[in-house]
């Protein structure tokens, strides 16, 4: 069984380095509406900032219950800047416009590492990391 685990693992982490690598090489800008109000805000670059202007582009995401742990989540975080770093990229996450955190390259963290166990992903302000997080949950459990 752990033999499919590391081959499955391996799997992922080549697709996302092969996605890290398309993206490295990308610019540009995508916006997208709901009902004519912003959602959702992707800047393209070497830092790619995805800028969450309404949490609603998150209805339904993640809505199947699933028993995930935030240790499982902290850890796919962890190697998702892991690969990241090691492909030159960071993905700065914002919330209506100020920095919740980063990951990758550019992560910078200070205590935020002792929080997260890696050195790839920063807290730039815990309080639009809570907002977030908040705004989410809050989305998901309305339906």
């Amino acid at each position: 069984m752990s033999d499919t685990y590391d081959m499955t693992e391996g799997l992922q982490k080549d697709t996302i380095s092969n996605l890290a690598g398309i993206l490295k090489k990308s610019s540009g800008r995508l916006n997208i509406l709901i009902k004519d109000n912003p959602a959702l805000s992707i800047s393209l670059g070497s830092n790619i900032q995805l800028n969450i202007h309404d949490a609603a582009i998150f209805d339904g995401v993640g809505s199947d219950k699933s028993d995930v742990s935030l240790f499982d989540k902290l850890k796919t975080a962890q190697k998702l800047g892991e690969i990241l770093n090691s492909n030159g990229l960071s993905i700065s996450v914002l919330r209506k416009g100020k920095k919740a955190f980063t990951i990758g390259r550019e992560a910078t963290p200070t205590i935020s590492s002792i929080l997260t166990g890696s050195d790839d992903i920063h807290i730039d302000s815990l309080t639009q990391a809570a907002k977030l997080g908040k705004d989410i949950i809050k989305k998901n459990t309305k339906e």
